[in-house]
């Protein structure tokens, strides 16, 4: 039977850290309460997310190495306990209540969409629903509908025929500075990106998705600064638990970075 440790620092100085790659036993009650009690509580205070190169990370600096396949293991009974919570592909959270985003504000749209096209693959988003996130409520709201580029022009002039809405057909930052305006009923058109989040039947994007295109489209549209994107995004992700993974992946096929979304809150 293999010994024990009062703490991970008398682990450590044995030299058992050596075999922590074979999961010696021993090793594996030494580090595994002080993953719990001590290095995930410190992680969790950081930031309401984190990713298991964070813990190898925080490990090899106490001079501990240990594999990702017992990471995963040691997680796994960790997420089970409900210590953390998974937040997707190797992202975890201290936050349990996972995200829910409000699609009421989107649903008329998508339904006459779905009416007008009955086979069209699409997402779609409002920046209504950001609103319960802003320091300052948004008054005018945009709605952006992602579909495939060769179908983009038979849906601008479907959305055209409508009584009451202005319809934008990808519109850059030089179109933006000179026709853009918000209206009452203001929809932008934009082509999809491959790998995109799933909508599911809905065609409601999730907010990992939302987040992501957002900060693009603050690049390029009047619709929000800088420092207030970054600030609703941030306080979206800390209310309720999103797929950080899923979001970091978008992101980087986007080529985003966390960091530039969460005004370096959040690095990968």
């Amino acid at each position: 039977m293999g010994k024990s440790f009062k703490n991970i620092s008398q682990a450590v100085k044995t030299g058992y850290h050596d075999n922590a790659l074979t999961g010696d036993a021993a090793l594996r009650r030494g580090i595994k309460p002080y993953l719990r009690s001590v290095l995930l509580p410190e992680l969790k205070k950081k930031a309401p997310y984190f990713n298991i190169e964070a813990v190898r990370k925080m490990l090899k600096e106490k001079g501990i190495e240990v594999d990702n396949a017992t990471l995963k293991d040691y997680f796994y009974d960790y997420m089970s306990a409900g210590v953390i919570h998974d937040a997707g592909r190797g992202w975890y959270s201290g936050i349990a209540e996972p995200f829910k985003l409000d699609t009421g504000p989107v649903k008329d749209f998508i339904r006459r969409v779905e009416k007008a096209f009955p086979h069209l693959e699409f997402s779609c988003w409002s920046t209504e629903q950001i609103n319960p996130y802003m320091s300052h409520l948004l008054a005018k709201f945009a709605t952006f509908i992602y579909v495939d580029r060769d179908l983009m022009q038979s849906v601008v002039d479907e959305i055209r025929t409508w009584k009451g809405y202005t319809v934008y057909l990808n519109p850059s930052s030089k179109d933006a500075e000179k026709t853009f305006r918000i209206e009452q009923k203001t929809i932008v058109i934009r082509p999809e990106t491959s790998e995109a989040p799933g909508t599911g039947e809905s065609h409601a994007a999730p907010i990992e998705k939302l987040l992501v295109d957002l900060a693009i489209e603050v690049e390029k549209l009047p619709i929000l600064s800088r420092g207030q994107f970054q600030e609703m995004a941030w306080r979206a992700v800390s209310s309720a638990r999103i797929s950080m993974g899923t979001l970091s992946r978008y992101a980087k096929r986007n080529h985003r970075e966390l960091k530039e979304l969460f005004d370096n809150k959040l690095t990968d």
